[in-house]
This record gives structure tokens, C-alpha cells and sequence, in this order.
């Protein structure tokens, strides 16, 4: 039974190092951040609703543009890296 235990928990785990996104209870309460950073998923969430680009978000936070994409492209990608446009 401990087997059994172990190998699902082996298959529900994400690989930490291959994942952008780390969760982890002491960090940021436990919001979804840049995988070793303390920077929350959210915070690109809100650049995007606002109108700014991922190259905005970059250059605001110093990150790792290769992360802030492949975060990007997994969790809010259509196609474009801006937010939407919102008429004046």
C-alpha cells in the first residue's frame, strides 16, 4: 500500500524545476509566483488587463523574459503578448 501511496503522489507532483510556477505555503501565502522569484502570477494577470505588454513586465520587474513567456503562453495566451484593448 505505501507503494501504491507513493507512485501517486510521484505522478500528482510537478516537476519544480521545469515548472514556471511555484506554489509554496511560506512564500507570498502561497499565491502562485514566478517559479524562484516572489513575484505572483497575478501581477502579470493585472499588466496584461491594463493594456501593457509582457516586455512591460519584463522590464518592471527585472524577471526572466524566458519564464515570464513560458508563464505566458501557459496560462493566459490568445495569441498576442498584450492585453486587451479597451476603447477611449
Amino acid at each position: 500500500m505505501s507503494y501504491v501511496d507513493t507512485t501517486v503522489l510521484q505522478v500528482a507532483m510537478p516537476d519544480s524545476k521545469s515548472d514556471p510556477i511555484e506554489v509554496t505555503p511560506g512564500k507570498h501565502g502561497g499565491d502562485p509566483v514566478f517559479r524562484g522569484t516572489r513575484i505572483p502570477i497575478s501581477f502579470l494577470a493585472q499588466y496584461l488587463e491594463h493594456g501593457y505588454t509582457v516586455e512591460d513586465f519584463v522590464e518592471q520587474y527585472d524577471i526572466d523574459p524566458d519564464l515570464v513567456r513560458e508563464v505566458y503562453h501557459q496560462k493566459f495566451a490568445d495569441g498576442h503578448e498584450r492585453g486587451p484593448e479597451v476603447r477611449a
